[in-house]
């Protein structure tokens, strides 16, 4: 028996020319524009809170019955999803959305690394670090081919490169060659955060 229209998933509906994960992100996109939490708009929907975050992650295809739904808590209308998925695909590749990055958590070091670049294939790779008071990439220095470069872009950064060390402030840049033995950690008593370059990519 064939479902009803309510009940079809996008993939079978005229409109869902766009891939699962761009219509998630405008799901995503327009909740967070109105401050509306994940709870707020599943219990409006009347859907789960897992089955909203598997929708915006898009690791689940929504019914457009669910979609009417969602937007109608949201108050939005219905097919404006379609064009913000559509620029959504146009940016795969190009643009890293905030909440999109693709963050490692190194656990006891304090250090957590998000990356600004869509993906690895390229030349430089563009990373924002994240360190808590004491955070540090490690005791032992390390180095790899390459340069890398950076700047503070808030608290006090130590930097070892091979014997010297260096006391960085916010607004403080650096560069160096990668093949020199280098460390680093936050010297303050609160978050540090640093834009950091490295050339070629390295993980």
């Amino acid at each position: 028996m064939p479902l009803a229209e309510n009940e079809a998933t996008l993939q079978t509906d005229p409109l869902s020319g766009m891939d699962d994960v761009s219509l998630g992100e405008s799901v995503r996109q327009a909740r967070k524009s109105r401050g509306l939490s994940l709870q707020t708009v599943a219990e409006g929907a009347g859907i789960s809170t897992g089955l909203l975050s598997q929708i915006e992650r898009g690791i689940s295809s929504p019914s457009i019955r669910n979609l009417r739904a969602i937007c109608d808590v949201i108050e939005i209308p219905f097919l404006s999803l379609f064009a913000e998925a559509d620029s959504a695909s146009r940016e795969a590749g190009m643009i890293v959305r905030e909440g999109r990055r693709r963050t490692v958590d190194f656990g006891d070091k304090g250090m957590v690394k998000s990356f600004l670049t869509a993906h690895d294939n390229g030349a430089l790779q563009v990373m924002e670090i994240v360190l808590a008071p004491g955070g540090t990439s490690g005791e032992e220095a390390y180095a790899h081919d390459g340069e890398e470069c950076g700047v503070v872009l808030r608290g006090k950064l130590e930097l070892w490169v091979e014997d010297d060390r260096f006391v960085l402030d916010e607004g403080d840049a650096f560069h160096f060659e990668s093949r020199r033995p280098h460390r680093f950690r936050n010297l303050g008593n609160d978050e540090s955060r640093v834009m950091w370059v490295t050339t070629p990519p390295v993980w």
